[in-house]
């Protein structure tokens, strides 16, 4: 008889450990909730970093993750990543979506900004049969890159206004250093008046 109870917990542990381990694993293939909005993005950059299941922010706070990325079928030159967020997440007709790095730990997450609190809300600008997009903007590495060039310009002008002044430095400290070597010569220039000193100076 005691056999037969062990045997009865053993086989109860057993159906309640695979079922608990099916709904775990469900939960892990489906993230979000039933109510969640699919969005969709473009990226005319790279999204390095990025993968599935990455945090999407709005305004520092989670609000989502990313649910799949790919290569823009009518664009191959951007990327295609839709993400799934919560119904209640205040998406405008003038958000944005960016890539934005965690730290200076290499993690990646979307960051959405903006939406004017009179702006019409994506969802109702977007026909019932078409995914909403979030337009996005270029991100804060990006766009420093692009205008990298324009900075290397402007830091070589500055370098060549740097170096004429140098140069001008040079030459009155050489006709400091020739006066002074004949002041040492003959000490009675500084007695001369200062017309006499310069045609000493001049000689």
């Amino acid at each position: 008889m005691e056999t037969d109870r062990h045997y009865f917990f053993e086989g109860l542990f057993i159906i309640v450990f695979c079922v608990a381990a099916a709904i775990f694993a469900v939960w892990l293939g489906n993230p979000g909730r039933q109510d969640d909005v699919l969005y969709r993005i473009h990226f005319a950059d790279s999204v390095s970093g990025l993968t599935v299941g990455d945090s999407v922010k709005y305004q520092g706070i989670d609000v989502g993750t990313v649910k799949s990325m790919i290569i823009d079928p009518d664009n191959p030159r951007r990327v295609q990543v839709d993400v799934r967020l919560r119904k209640e997440t205040p998406v405008m007709a003038d958000t944005t979506a960016s890539l934005t790095m965690k730290g200076i730990t290499g993690v990646v997450y979307i960051e959405l900004n903006g939406g004017a609190p009179a702006a019409q809300t994506l969802l109702a600008a977007t026909p019932q049969d078409e995914i909403p997009e979030i337009r996005s903007e270029k991100t804060g590495l990006n766009a420093m890159l692009d205008q990298l060039p324009k900075l290397v310009v402007k830091f070589s002008v500055v370098v060549d206004k740097f170096s004429a002044i140098e140069d001008q430095m040079k030459k009155v400290m050489t006709n400091v250093g020739g006066l002074t070597d004949k002041v040492k010569e003959n000490p009675s220039l500084l007695l001369r008046r200062p017309k006499e000193n310069n045609d000493a100076a001049r000689r």
